[in-house]
């Protein structure tokens, strides 16, 4: 829910940050430990307190691109899971839908524009450049972690604290499990300030004896035990969400979850332990033949400043002065049946991206317009093309599918 109104179509489903989104998971699970916390309000009571009780640990995995689309159309592979749950519901993710901000939510607690990770390219003045956020890689330099080399110091860039830097000031340890990858990344570095320990897997079974290990190791001691795997959306990229190898991952994940993990856990480490499952955001089918190009308008390009950072979904337009108007009545005339234009300071103001305090950068890195694709389009260029071919369903919008993701509670 928006604070106030912003004229949206009725096919987007905005971000609900006042208690049903993946950004107020944070504050849940400091509510279910019963530690204080600085953030957006926890979800809605119904959502997690039937949890509720003696928690002295909480374990999270977040499976990235698991939408509630997936769950739906696969919905025997959960249904052994979703019979163990004492809540089985879905949240929205966060507007952009888009792993760098949801990730960056989940590990504060903040929304987009108060943490200030809006997407996964973003202008960047104050290091002259475009950054790829995953990688916080600058535009001039492919290579990883350049910006951190120009400066960049990874525990200050996002503006609200950590969720582990809370946890631990009530005693609380964090310990995060991902794939060995990514583990020293400069984005986990960013998002694992507090963190007591970082535990790398090689697989998925992998990571799951290790959780059940750590449990087994502390019994009795006050734990948050973050997980993250990101196999789903990789294979939804190439194959599609829907595709039969998507299906057989989840069931592969569910499979090890549930063998390596919940069934073999004993009653000591099941003592006072909640599980959570959730997810970034969902994905949506993004043909080929849906993909428009700004170099086939080059009137709208001769108006803008740059190419748009953000990505193929949303993009985030800076105007030369006094265009404005007439880029938003070039987009809504030649492509309006694909694109949406808002205002970039509206929707800070409306809340679309997150409720006040807003991170002071966010205004510069929305730039002038936001962009936002209607179901099965994308905003690119042709110099992208190569490698956008090659993906057959993607995320960063506001339609149902890249929005609802699943949320499941279990009292181990």
């Amino acid at each position: 829910m928006l604070d106030q109104a912003i004229e949206l179509p009725a096919e987007f489903l905005p971000p609900d940050y006042r208690g049903g989104c993946i950004a107020n998971v944070p504050a849940t699970i400091a509510a279910l430990l019963d530690v204080p916390f600085i953030g957006l309000p926890p979800l809605y009571g119904t959502l997690w307190k039937p949890l509720q009780g003696d928690v002295k640990r909480v374990v999270l995995l977040v499976l990235d691109a698991l939408g509630q689309n997936l769950i739906e159309r696969e919905h025997k592979l959960v249904a052994g899971l979703r019979q163990q749950t004492a809540v089985s519901a879905q949240l929205t993710s966060v507007f952009p839908s888009t792993t760098v901000a949801a990730l960056s939510s989940f590990w504060t607690g903040g929304a987009p524009a108060q943490h200030g990770m809006v997407g996964l390219n973003l202008l960047l003045p104050e290091y002259d450049t475009v950054s790829f956020m995953l990688q916080f890689r600058a535009s001039y330099d492919r290579t990883p972690d350049s910006l951190v080399n120009a400066g960049l110091k990874p525990e200050e860039f996002l503006a609200v604290p950590g969720f582990a830097e809370q946890l631990a000031a009530s005693g609380v340890e964090t310990h995060a499990f991902k794939g060995h990858e990514i583990i020293k990344s400069v984005l986990s570095q960013a998002h694992g300030r507090g963190v007591t320990g970082n535990h790398a897997a090689y697989s998925v079974a992998d990571m799951f004896v290790q959780m059940r290990q750590l449990l087994e190791a502390r019994p009795g001691q006050r734990l948050f035990l973050s997980a993250y795997w990101p196999t789903i959306d990789s294979m939804s990229h190439r194959r599609g969400w829907d595709s039969e190898a998507v299906a057989t991952e989840l069931q592969t994940i569910l499979y090890q979850l549930q063998t390596q993990f919940l069934d073999r856990l004993s009653p000591v480490a099941r003592q006072d332990t909640v599980f959570l499952l959730a997810a970034d955001h969902g994905q949506t089918v993004t043909p080929v033949s849906n993909h428009i190009y700004l170099d086939d308008h080059p009137e709208l390009e001769q108006m803008l400043l740059m190419f748009a950072p953000g990505e193929p979904r949303t993009r985030y337009l800076y105007v030369r002065q006094g265009e404005q108007t007439a880029v938003t009545d070039y987009i809504n005339h030649h492509f309006g049946h694909a694109a949406v234009v808002l205002p970039a300071q509206a929707a800070l103001d409306t809340g679309l991206l997150g409720p006040q305090p807003h991170a002071t950068a966010v205004s510069r890195r929305v730039g002038d317009l936001i962009v936002t694709m209607r179901d099965r389009y994308l905003f690119t260029r042709r110099s992208e093309k190569v490698w956008l071919d090659n993906f057959c369903a993607t995320h960063g919008g506001m339609t149902p599918a890249e929005m609802q993701v699943p949320w499941f509670g279990l009292r181990l």
